[in-house]
């Protein structure tokens, strides 16, 4: 019971001048009669103990003598907004009772704010498809030769939940792995060996505070879509969210960067995690001194019509990116042309956005082709006999053009297909052990937000 009942509620046993003096004392001028039991029988205001009187009744009398019996109570818990509608109609208090009647509150127009609670905080963020570029995005290359990528974000994200605990303690749930781990304390978390990457991203931004962090996707591993990065930006938004001062979504991308390729050793290039943080369709460039993330603003017929021309095609080969990507550096290393094939990998992407920009997407198609055989060409480790079947026989049943997303050697491809070829197409592709799938656009890059904890 509040000290507000306490204060307005009296016996049915109690003497009209009780209720006269306990009016009185308050400044709502009304009291509340409760039984034996605490249930609400009825209510009594200064208006009611003045009529009581004009019709010659006596102070010393019970009070239910001069109580008004038809009053409006609400359940405890009615929302505030029928509270304040009740009260905009020119109640000044109303009793709340409980489902045997019993009156456990009283509302005031003076309704207090809601307490603060415990808040949880949530992040996605989507994975990219990369048309163009990809192996320039390597800082080994675009410390001393400018690149640029053009990708786009689609709807698969990796979705990140993290509740603060009271105490010091870290336990960290990847769902897609079946792993856990806990630690008592970040300075555990910071001295363990064989941390994952989920636990070296904690120790990248060293939060204050114990947590339960979680982490799934929607989207297999290895799949070529930069899952890894995803994982990675969303972890940090969620971090992000709780935070005053926050990272902008440059900040994040470079957090990502430094968590999964410097401290965690993927190795791999910068786009993934820019195209993840930023979302949509972007011309990304690098250059030793800055990068650049340049939004592409595409007509919606254009984007529709890009939309439903491409098909994703999961080969169901896994692969390692961080190996691709070290073999590539190591076979540029030792040819000289290598260097020549990133310069002319650069240049095609500029063709392509120029041909995505204009509305050419037969363009666009031609462009996905031959930037595929030119990534072939860059490391041994890119394709083999079983993903060039599976590529061959797309194109020879009607598919444009289409490349491999990510480092290569698995994962997805990636196929433009006019309409009346793309049945075809999928048919030659299942009967190939491949399943093929429909996709949509993400314009928005990784979204974070906070939730109460119920």
């Amino acid at each position: 019971m509040t000290s507000l009942v306490q204060t307005l509620s009296i016996s049915d046993r109690h003497s009209i001048l009780d209720a006269v003096e306990r009016i009185e004392a308050g400044t709502l001028q009304i009291v509340f009669v409760v039984d034996e039991a605490g249930c609400l029988v009825g209510v009594v205001t200064n208006g009611d103990v003045r009529r009581h009187l004009l019709q010659g009744g006596q102070t010393d009398l019970p009070v239910t003598a001069c109580m008004n019996r038809q009053f409006r109570a609400v359940p405890v818990g009615t929302s505030r907004e029928e509270l304040l509608k009740l009260f905009d109609l020119g109640y000044i208090a109303l009793p709340g009772v409980d489902a045997e009647h019993r009156l456990v509150e009283v509302y005031t127009r003076q309704l207090a704010a809601s307490p603060e609670v415990p808040v949880l905080a949530r992040a996605r963020a989507p994975v990219r498809m990369s048309f163009c570029g990809g192996g320039t995005d390597l800082t080994y290359f675009f410390i001393d030769h400018p690149a640029a990528v053009l990708s786009c974000t689609v709807g698969l994200y990796a979705h990140a939940t993290l509740v603060p605990r009271n105490d010091r303690q870290i336990s960290i749930h990847a769902e897609d792995l079946g792993q856990e781990e806990h630690f008592d304390s970040l300075a555990d978390l910071l001295a363990a060996d064989g941390k994952s990457l989920l636990a070296t991203i904690i120790s990248v931004i060293k939060p204050s505070y114990g947590f339960d962090l979680f982490l799934r996707s929607d989207f297999p591993v290895g799949s070529g879509l930069g899952g890894s990065s995803a994982a990675t930006t969303a972890t940090i938004a969620v971090f992000n969210e709780l935070r005053q001062d926050r990272w902008s979504t440059y900040e994040i991308a470079e957090l990502a960067f430094q968590a999964e390729r410097l401290c965690f050793g993927i190795a791999g290039g910068w786009q993934d995690q820019y195209a993840s943080a930023f979302g949509g369709f972007n011309l990304i460039e690098f250059e030793n001194q800055r990068n650049l993330v340049h939004p592409i603003r595409l007509e919606d017929a254009i984007r529709n019509e890009f939309e439903s021309c491409l098909l994703l095609c999961n080969t169901g080969i896994s692969h390692d990116s961080g190996r691709l990507h070290e073999q590539q550096r190591e076979e540029i290393e030792a040819q000289d042309n290598q260097t020549d094939l990133l310069h002319a990998s650069v240049t095609l992407c500029r063709r392509m956005h120029r041909h995505l920009i204009r509305g050419e997407l037969h363009g666009v198609g031609l462009c996905l082709d031959e930037a595929w055989r030119l990534k072939k060409r860059f490391s041994s480790g890119i394709s083999h006999g079983r993903l060039d079947e599976i590529y061959e026989s797309a194109i020879a049943a009607g598919a444009v053009g289409g490349k491999l997303l990510g480092a290569g050697g698995g994962g997805f491809f990636l196929f433009y297909v006019q309409p009346q070829s793309r049945q075809r197409v999928i048919r030659v592709l299942n009967g190939l052990g491949c399943q093929t799938q429909n996709f949509r656009f993400e314009s928005s890059g990784v979204t974070s937000w906070r939730a109460k904890i119920q």
